[in-house]
């Protein structure tokens, strides 16, 4: 009985850190997506949640590692890509971790007293939110990555038709697709600066080792010769590279679906033959005595 108290009291805690990552700031207004990464205080119109958590700023912004930071900044990016978590920065979204943490910390000593429970679920209360950008983030990565290779290839094809590679990638950004939607962000972001240094750029903010590539080769290819070619060779190489990746993932995941299999499909056959046929056993076995 105590286990179901614990269990339903976890599960009261997320529901309601859940409500309020997921809906509370959607009354909010949103942020373009290069907002969402200037410093927190420079925010003046937030509202809603952020608004209330704006008093951990300040500390966050001090005592924060930066290595947390920059992987938080990253998730954000994608996560808003996806068109989630809009308007939100790092330091907003650990002030939010923070305020769950601290919130459940109080609920689960006020209501049970139990430093257990309350242990498993504060932690389970910092990592929720970043379940919740993880996904996003992940899934317009991956979205990303399958679109890149095309994206190349049609500038590429521009290129052919004596278009200069900063024009090509400037027509075929507006095709909509996630690829056109970073592209055209980017081209916004380089007025008055180098396209090219720009894509570099965004590239490292995002985090992406396959873009940060990118963006190198496509700097050495403008100052070549062949760049038809060579811009060819470089959507090849990235969807080999992406091609790559979805065979380990499925391979990674193959492996790591076993013990649920296991789990949940062999054990309770077994169960259910031992049952069957040994119950009948041991009753004719045992049943006189």
């Amino acid at each position: 009985m105590t286990g179901l108290i614990y269990a339903v009291g976890i599960a009261i805690a997320l529901f309601i850190i859940y409500t309020l990552v997921e809906f509370v700031w959607e009354y909010g207004p949103h942020g373009a997506l290069t907002d969402a990464f200037t410093p927190a205080d420079a925010a003046a119109n937030i509202s809603g949640l952020r608004k209330t958590l704006s008093p951990l700023y300040k500390p966050v912004q001090k005592y924060a590692p930066p290595a947390l930071l920059r992987k938080i900044h990253a998730d954000l990016y994608w996560a808003q890509m996806g068109g989630k978590w809009l308007g939100w920065n790092p330091v907003q979204f650990i002030a939010l971790q923070i305020a769950a943490v601290t919130a459940t910390l109080v609920i689960g000593m006020a209501l049970y007293g139990d430093l257990v429970f309350t242990a498993i679920a504060t932690l389970l209360a910092w990592n929720l939110p970043g379940i919740l950008v993880g996904g996003p983030a992940r899934s317009a990565r991956r979205n990303f990555m399958s679109q890149l290779p095309e994206f190349i290839q049609l500038v590429a094809a521009q290129m052919a038709a004596n278009v200069s590679m900063d024009q090509a990638i400037r027509r075929v950004s507006r095709a909509p697709s996630l690829g056109g939607e970073w592209m055209r962000m980017v081209i916004q972001a380089s007025q008055g600066r180098d396209l090219i240094e720009q894509i570099q750029r965004e590239a490292h903010e995002a985090l992406m080792p396959e873009l940060i590539g990118m963006g190198v080769q496509l700097g050495f290819i403008r100052r070549g010769t062949a760049q038809q070619e060579l811009m060819g060779q470089l959507a090849t190489s990235i969807a080999a590279e992406y091609i790559g990746q979805a065979e380990g993932r499925a391979e990674k995941l193959g492996s790591e679906l076993v013990i649920p299999m296991v789990l949940f499909y062999f054990v309770p056959f077994l169960i259910t033959i031992i049952v069957v046929i040994g119950y009948p056993v041991m009753v004719g076995l045992f049943g006189g005595l």
